[in-house]
């Protein structure tokens, strides 16, 4: 990351109004924990937007109101592209990157298998997938998080809830890293981010192998679900019900992963509010949403500018790219009281964790109750544990989304 420098040729251009700072930012190296959401609010609070000179050049918002204003109109700000610097992506998220009004038939089709009741049918499984994995951890008295528990638990129960082997999370852990790796920016990874893909894919095609010719669907099956269903009187061919697997898997584990990474080295790291849930665990819920907020993986999201128009003095053209700092929004001090503190019973926290508008996060229902179940079963047999590094932790670069490398843990096991 670079500091904020004038660029004089560009804005002799007439792209780029004279009064905007212009800044050349590439997020996708790894860094220090914690160094993506300082320079957020760096940036949020030296300008509202910038131009930035990465890639082909991209508009970025910094802040709560802007990023929230992209979000709800996607008649000018289109998900065609989510990755800023890549324009005119070779992969298709659906329904990740269908616009309304298109976009609310695949959301329909999808949503009702992660919404809350779905979700309530399968959380006494969740919680039994968490309950296994910590035990099996405990008596270690070490390990680390992120990939002995903050992968393998939203994975196994994932895999649940769509109708196939919790076991399978072996096979699709090193999918998502290799694909995020690649994803973020780093041209060095894009060979293992296709191998990641393909994978992926393969491991659905042979899925949808198992079931096809069946007469009806299968019971609590999403796959089997899909190929008995229509959109707008047809079937779905396989392509699309590909596409929408291959989001459900990158869109749903890396994230979660994530997430459950900074927030347990929030609790490894800050006893009293560990010690708060113990007290009064009515409280994880809004623990997790606090997380959510503050930590955020999410640096940015991108969209694709889908006609000519006029941005809060930004001028931007049709097919221009730009970026909603997410991590700035979140901490946005016009917005929130005590931005930067981690209040464990927040009252008011209507943060941008999971977007906003029609592409608002399918799974957030999902992801929260993971979430709430590893804190819960995590706490009940491991009460208090610390982080067991000297070294600075280190985070993927937030031109995907952000994750702790690794996270090693420790505690004492009873005698």
């Amino acid at each position: 990351m670079t500091e904020l420098s004038a660029n004089e040729d560009l804005k002799a251009t007439g792209r780029v109004p004279s009064g905007c700072p212009v800044i050349h930012l590439d997020a996708s190296p790894p860094l220090e924990v914690g160094s993506h959401w300082q320079k957020a609010n760096e940036l949020r609070e030296e300008s509202p937007a910038f131009f930035n000179t990465h890639a082909q050049g991209y508009w970025v918002f910094t802040r709560y109101d802007e990023v929230r204003e992209m979000y709800q109109h996607p008649e000018i700000f289109s998900s065609e592209s989510i990755t800023p610097w890549e324009p005119d992506p070779v992969y298709r998220f659906v329904p990740t990157q269908i616009d309304p009004p298109d976009h609310s038939k695949y959301r329909q089709l999808i949503s009702r298998w992660f919404a809350p009741n779905a979700i309530t049918r399968i959380a006494p499984e969740a919680h039994e997938i968490g309950r296994r994995l910590v035990a099996d951890l405990a008596p270690a008295g070490e390990c680390d998080f992120v990939t002995d528990f903050a992968m393998r638990l939203p994975t196994e129960i994932f895999l649940t809830i769509i109708g196939v082997p919790g076991s399978d999370a072996d096979l699709m852990g090193p999918w998502v890293e290799d694909f995020f790796a690649g994803f973020g920016g780093d041209l060095a990874q894009q060979e293992a981010m296709g191998a990641a893909l393909g994978g992926i894919r393969q491991y659905w095609v042979e899925v949808l192998e198992a079931r096809r010719g069946e007469s009806a669907p299968r019971d609590n099956d999403f796959v089997s679900l899909l190929l008995h269903s229509e959109i707008d009187d047809e079937p779905l061919d396989d392509a699309l019900i590909l596409d929408i697997l291959t989001v459900l898997v990158l869109a749903g584990l890396d994230t979660t992963r994530g997430q459950l990474g900074y927030l347990f080295r929030h609790l490894a790291e800050h006893p009293d509010d560990r010690n708060r849930l113990l007290a009064e665990p009515e409280l994880i819920p809004s623990a997790v949403e606090e997380s959510l907020r503050l930590y955020t993986i999410i640096f940015g999201d991108g969209r694709k500018v889908a006609q000519d128009t006029d941005f809060h003095g930004c001028p931007l053209n049709k097919g221009d790219m730009v970026y909603g700092l997410v991590s700035g929004a979140n901490r946005d001090p016009r917005v929130y009281d005590r931005p930067d503190e981690f209040v464990v019973d927040r009252k008011a926290n209507n943060h941008l964790g999971f977007a906003g508008g029609p592409h608002r996060c399918l799974g957030a229902h999902l992801a929260r109750m993971v979430m709430r179940v590893a804190v819960e079963e995590w706490l009940k047999v491991i009460p208090a544990f610390e982080v067991a590094s000297e070294e600075p932790l280190m985070e993927r670069g937030g031109g995907a989304m952000l994750t702790l490398l690794s996270l090693p843990l420790r505690w004492e096991v009873p005698a």
